[in-house]
């Protein structure tokens, strides 16, 4: 489900990536942008190229690993994207709810996840929520936080 919601019931998160925002950086068609967003990371994982996968992230990513405490900057998401890549995983990203701030300067996207890796025996599902916001050269994961559901 895709929806416009206004800036009032993106409060929480407003108030939490506040100063990640930049009035200047609007985009013209945000919700096509951001589905490409999310094509662009799936497509990196099946090519099994971390790099192009981090590129979808800014360097300041503040990243929520479940049990961990929150961390900023690109080193826990390397880690686990080049463990990913480098055990052929097949990870998956769809798309289940789409929030745009009504001025374009703020997204949240969260989805369901489904991740394979044959050689380390995983297959699991789980639920992301990317905070996102517009950049020079397109849209970037600004907050990423995941989990894996329990079986």
């Amino acid at each position: 489900m895709y929806v416009r919601k206004s800036l009032i019931k993106l409060a929480v998160v407003t108030a939490i990536a506040g100063p990640l925002l930049s009035a200047g950086d609007v985009r013209a068609d945000p919700v096509t942008e951001l589905k490409r967003l999310n094509d662009r990371f799936n497509e990196a994982v099946a090519d099994h190229d971390a790099d192009a996968v981090l590129s979808l992230y800014a360097d300041d990513t503040i990243w929520i690993e479940q049990g961990k405490p929150a961390v900023e900057g690109l080193a826990e998401p390397r880690k686990l994207f080049e463990f990913v890549t480098a055990n052929k995983g097949d990870v998956t990203h769809s798309i289940d709810t789409l929030f745009v701030s009504d001025d374009g300067t703020l997204a949240v996207m969260i989805g369901s996840v489904d991740a394979k890796m044959e050689s380390v025996g995983m297959d699991a599902t789980g639920t992301y929520l990317f905070v996102l916001k517009p950049s020079g050269d397109g849209w970037k994961v600004v907050t990423d936080m995941w989990h894996q559901h329990a079986r």
